[in-house]
């Protein structure tokens, strides 16, 4: 579908969003796979496979159990940096590894099942899956600093439980070659129920007592750093977000930085009719208590139809909306307009109780287009910002509302966009020229503005 200027309504493939690891260059991935080896879900899998090394050196290979593991902690690794992000696809893949490890082993019967690195294994992936799915959901401040902190204390209680196992398993080994312990007792005493029986005995080696106290001491302090860490980094988003708007913010997070495209959106001007007077009249404060009130009721409207906010310029704002690909861009852009105009009166009426200077009406122009989404700037200061034609169309479209005295002004691009019910609410208002455009431009207005 083309409108009346030709442009090409169709949105082109390259325009859709792109899944977020697949964009990550080589040495981002990298330190993503390191980050869920090391840090995340393969800790008890690593723990374990570096006890089983240092213990049978490169017969470790020799075992077909063992080695899969490796190969499917890998993989699991692998699947969680490119699904993660998604709580329950974050749950399930860490489960990936014991799932296979328990399938494998399974021949060695019910003892294996009952083995305590066994069932500690599932233990730890439950536990661990759950709460960084419950990490990605989490939306305040304090559920995701728990969250964090549990995460970090229980890798480091795997690896004390390790630690425990493998001093276990050693002290029990000589007994099984002398053959004074049989295989079967052996196996018993490893199994889960049983194992810390042993466990007074342990605490007797002042060797051991200094490990499980350091590394409790070690894992207090590492829990506090990443808890620190995680709240610093929601202070820098939450700053972040009150000077960029939080749609742009997050992609530009998302995206490890800022990423250019073309696409098609709907762009909304507004502003303040006779603003310039009214500020020579009224104090800098009050102005500014004014503007703050006034466009917090624009940023919740805004949020509600799916719109981003782009740019605050004085008394206008500049809107953008199908940035993410909403499937009712202009509809979203109208509804928007149309909610805020019918807000204005309850605005004033709050001024008035506030005692701050009465904004007049506004005007707003909506068109709809191709534009460049992305960075513009410096090596030092940037932009996240649209650019392009369709953006000068749509303010200049605000700039006619004055001349029109129309509250609302959207461009046939628009208009051609909304549904059939949608559209009987608006009226032709003129073929306008536009400051800088040889062509003409069909423009519509709410049939309540005639």
């Amino acid at each position: 579908m083309t409108t009346p200027h030709g442009l090409d309504l169709k949105t082109p493939a390259s325009h859709a969003q792109q899944p977020e690891y697949p964009t990550m260059n080589s040495l981002k991935f990298s330190a993503a796979f390191l980050d869920e080896l090391l840090l995340y879900s393969g800790q008890y899998a690593l723990f374990y496979i570096i006890m089983n090394l240092s213990e049978d050196r490169w017969n470790y290979f020799s075992n077909f159990g063992h080695t899969v593991l490796l190969a499917v902690l890998l993989v699991q690794s692998l699947f969680l940096v490119r699904k993660g992000a998604h709580p329950v696809w974050r749950f399930m893949g860490s489960l990936i590894a014991p799932l296979c490890y328990t399938l494998i082993e399974f021949e060695e019967g019910l003892q294996f099942a009952l083995n305590g690195a066994h069932i500690f294994f599932w233990l730890y992936s439950l536990l661990t899956g759950a709460l960084q799915a419950f990490l990605i959901k989490a939306v305040k401040s304090a559920a995701k600093a728990v969250l964090e902190f549990s995460i970090s204390t229980l890798n480091v209680l795997a690896f004390l439980f390790l630690y425990y196992y493998f001093e276990l398993r050693l002290d029990l080994a000589p007994k099984l070659a002398a053959g004074t312990l049989g295989l079967e007792q052996y196996r018993e005493a490893l199994e889960f129920y049983r194992m810390f029986s042993g466990y007074p005995a342990f605490l007797r080696d002042p060797s051991h007592v200094y490990v499980l106290v350091a590394g409790l001491m070690l894992s207090l302090s590492i829990s506090l750093s990443r808890v620190k860490i995680l709240l610093l980094k929601e202070r820098i988003h939450e700053l972040f977000g009150s000077y960029v708007d939080k749609g742009i913010s997050d992609k530009i997070i998302r995206h490890h930085g800022g990423v250019s495209e073309r696409r098609l959106v709907c762009v909304l001007f507004s502003d303040i009719r006779g603003f310039t007077a009214l500020s020579e009249r009224s104090s800098a404060a009050d102005i500014t208590s004014m503007l703050n009130l006034y466009f917090s009721e624009w940023e919740s409207v805004i949020g509600r139809h799916n719109g981003i906010i782009d740019k605050y310029i004085g008394d206008a704002i500049m809107v953008v909306f199908g940035i993410d690909d909403h499937e009712h861009t202009c509809e979203d852009a109208v509804l928007c307009a149309q909610e805020m105009l019918g807000r204005l009166d309850d605005v004033k009426g709050r001024l008035s109780a506030e005692g701050l200077p009465l904004l007049n009406d506004i005007g707003v122009g909506l068109h709809f287009g191709s534009a460049i989404v992305g960075d513009v700037g410096s090596a030092t200061r940037r932009n996240y910002t649209v650019i392009g034609d369709t953006v000068n169309i749509a303010s200049r479209l605000e700039g006619l509302c004055k001349q029109y005295n129309a509250s609302l002004i959207l461009s046939n691009a628009v208009y051609e966009q909304l549904p059939n019910e949608l559209r009987k609410g608006f009226v032709f208002l003129d073929n306008a020229a536009l400051k800088g455009k040889a062509e003409r431009y069909t423009i519509y207005t709410p049939c309540d503005s005639r």
